[in-house]
């Protein structure tokens, strides 16, 4: 599996060039003491300073600086918040927990979250598309299912100007070991408007190579969860907001996204060896993902004497995988959400309540790959022959109400408490099991019985329950209680059977299925104490968290589904980050997280999958601020782990330098990124190997990385 970033074992380098008419914002400037307004803690801007939880805020020039030199997405997030895990280097978000557990994920407040979790969140919307990012750590129970981990709501670019604005982009990387080892990225924006109307429309394209070593050797692809070498990518973005009156606003979304991969290269594998990575790889599917979503909300500051705030967004999903064990699979989700919420201010008191609702269709097939055609070419060439499900189709409904409430008891100490009704319903198709389809397809019977599908509902209440303190201007105390819920994969549950061939039709002995096996829910438990202080020159927020789930989700490593949800998890730990400014253009900081994640089993608690289970982690930075250069030097450390089973997970530090230069027009980002060629395997590479040994040799998913790649 691919494990580091975008090149691995590399210093990769990075250079961009972007020109736009308005000027660009000094870093220096992120010493300002505003107020921050975030949505993220409860559906309604709220200052950081007034929240009884961890949030974190990333602004433009921070995202700016890092995707200019050379960073995605899933890097940016890891290097800004200390509780989410490193970044897997490759398509795929898996085991990339914040606070151990799984995240929600938005963009403008619209959830990417599906019945069928693929962990592609964030191969999700290009950086240069992004204005902020807003990040609120730990269970929450005011998003409801999914949102066990914390949630990260990305907001886009919108148009802040009647005149025309223009912002192109260009950047290349290399490792400068191969002529096959060149990504570059061109990007152009265009917005402006008038008083009534104002509109931004971008189009990004991508286009990324091979990862080589050092030595000029290609990097192992990633063939379960997906790779980024040779990967095409477009993001067609467009907001606009109107304004209808003074008090009434209109916005909406349209995002095009499709990331596609083309590689030339492929595993060749003779029986279950592997071999090594060859030329000449052909495949009717390859890893992809296609996306079209489209939102509309509408806000009403004078509604009733309320605020009124309403969403209405449409996503679907078409995401496909390369052929593993003869096969490759497709997966379509459409999922359509209502969300609307009214809140109101009294002299000590503040409500928000509301509603939501969505409704999530899943359809998916397997690909099955002619075995003669792959076995004669070592799996490098995979021609089809036959179509057949993969997961029982799935619809999921959901309808929920929520009520928050804040009460100013004094000036410095105000309480907070909410609480959520969820109501869930599950139907699932009837669904012949995915085993007996291949052997049918090969030819072993030509009929056979399904497992039966059917309707199940859920009803989970959630609560949460916190208090801040301000010890003065600059410094506050808090305590939390929320509450976080998970409905397991039904695709990866229901639909599995055993069944004993009678003549030519395969009889069902047994099988999970709705009316015997109703898969239970998830609830978790979380409580944190923390402290923010923010001095201008110097800023701290720390926070001691624990969580405990009543179940826990384990995983048959043969047929990647579902075998069992129970036994208890819990996950406690510490995150802090602190930033200082020892002078007017120089900042150092550092941030940690120390987790532990384990479940309960015979033996007592013992130490979670290291397949999934988080790492404790740590970085620092020193950077440099002026008018025209910026310049950071950024460590980033994933310390040891060890599960129950003696799996284990190798720790690894890298450095990292970015900067800027402001030009006459616009601006030159740079980048080194592994600036000293360090010799390793990626979090992810290091999972996709326990996960996924059973499947194939180790030495097939394993990704090492110490490549020097430059921005």
């Amino acid at each position: 599996m691919e494990t580091s970033k975008g090149k691995f074992p590399l210093s990769t380098i990075a250079l961009a060039i972007a020109a736009a008419s308005t000027v660009f914002t000094a870093q220096a400037q992120e010493k300002t003491t505003d107020e921050q307004m975030v949505v993220v803690s409860s559906r309604t801007p709220k200052a950081i300073s007034d929240i009884p939880g961890t949030v974190w805020y990333i602004d433009s020039d921070k995202i700016e600086q890092e995707y200019r030199g050379g960073k995605t997405l899933g890097d940016i997030l890891a290097s800004a918040i200390p509780s989410l895990d490193v970044s897997s280097g490759a398509r795929t978000n898996l085991g990339q927990n914040l606070r151990g557990r799984k995240m929600l994920v938005m963009i403008d407040g619209v959830s990417l979250q599906s019945s069928r979790s693929i962990s592609r969140h964030l191969d999700s919307i290009d950086p240069f598309n992004i204005e902020s990012i807003e990040v609120l750590s730990g269970a929450t129970s005011i998003y409801g299912a999914g949102a066990t981990g914390g949630v990260i709501n990305i907001i886009t670019k919108k148009a802040h100007s009647e005149e025309l604005e223009f912002e192109s982009y260009v950047s290349g990387s290399s490792g400068f070991n191969s002529s096959e080892d060149f990504d570059y990225k061109l990007a152009q924006s265009v917005s402006g408007g008038n008083e009534t109307v104002k509109a931004r429309s971008a189009i990004v394209y991508t286009e990324t190579q091979g990862y080589f070593d050092a030595n000029g050797t290609i990097v192992t692809p990633d063939i379960s969860q997906g790779s980024l070498q040779f990967n095409k990518t477009v993001d067609f973005l467009t907001t606009v907001g109107v304004n209808v009156s003074e008090s009434k606003k209109l916005n909406f979304l349209a995002q095009y996204y499709d990331s596609q991969q083309d590689s030339p290269y492929g595993l060749y594998i003779v029986g279950s060896d592997f071999i090594d990575v060859r030329k000449g790889f052909e495949s009717d599917r390859q890893h992809g993902t296609n996306r079209i979503m489209l939102s509309a909300s509408y806000v009403d500051e004078q509604f009733l004497n309320h605020q009124l705030i309403a969403e209405a967004s449409y996503r679907k999903e078409d995401q496909t995988y390369s052929p593993y064990y003869q096969s490759s699979g497709q997966q379509i989700t459409d999922v359509i959400s209502l969300k609307a919420a009214l809140a109101k201010s009294f002299d000590s008191l503040k409500i928000v309540y509301g509603v939501d609702a969505y409704q999530d269709k899943l359809e998916s097939n397997q690909a099955l790959y002619d075995p003669t055609i792959a076995n004669g070419s070592g799996n490098m060439i995979n021609k089809t022959y036959a179509q057949v499900g993969r997961y029982p189709g799935v619809k999921v409904s959901s309808v929920a109400a929520f009520a928050q409430a804040d009460y100013s008891i004094t000036e410095d100490w105000t309480v907070e408490g909410g609480v959520r009704y969820q109501h869930l319903s599950n139907k699932i198709d009837d669904f012949v099991a995915y085993n007996v389809q291949k052997k049918i397809a090969a030819g072993d019977g030509t009929s056979a019985d399904a497992v039966p599908g059917g309707e199940t509902d859920y009803g989970v209440t959630l609560f949460n329950f916190g208090t801040i303190y301000h010890l003065n201007n600059a410094s506050q105390v808090w305590a939390n209680f929320s509450q976080g819920f998970d409905l397991a994969d039904p695709a990866k549950y229901y639909g599995q059977g055993d069944y004993t061939l009678v003549g030519d039709h395969w009889k069902l002995n047994d099988s999970i299925n709705v009316n015997d096996s109703k898969m239970s829910g998830i609830k978790t438990n979380s409580y944190e104490l923390g402290y923010r202080l923010d001095q201008g020159d110097f800023n701290l927020q720390t926070a001691a968290y624990y969580s405990q789930s009543d179940k826990n989700v384990k995983y048959n490593k043969d047929t990647l589904l579902i075998e069992e949800i129970d036994d208890k998890k819990r996950v406690y730990g510490l995150e802090a980050m602190a930033s200082y400014w020892v002078h007017k253009n120089i900042q150092i900081g550092a941030s940690g997280h120390y987790v532990k994640s384990e479940v309960e089993g015979d033996n007592g608690w013992e130490n979670y999958d290291a397949g999934y289970a988080s790492t404790s982690k740590a970085s620092a930075w020193a950077g440099w601020h002026d008018s025209d250069l910026s310049v950071k030097l950024q460590s980033q450390t994933m310390f040891d782990y060890e599960d129950a089973s003696n799996n284990k997970l190798n720790g690894y530090t890298l450095f990292d330098l970015v900067g800027s230069y402001q030009l006459p027009v616009g601006s030159l980002g740079f980048g080194i990124q592994n600036l000293f060629n360090k010799d390793y395997t990626t979090a992810w590479g290091q999972r996709a190997q326990i996960i996924y040994s059973s499947h194939y040799a180790p030495e097939a998913i394993t990704i090492r990385v110490e490549e020097e790649r430059i921005h």
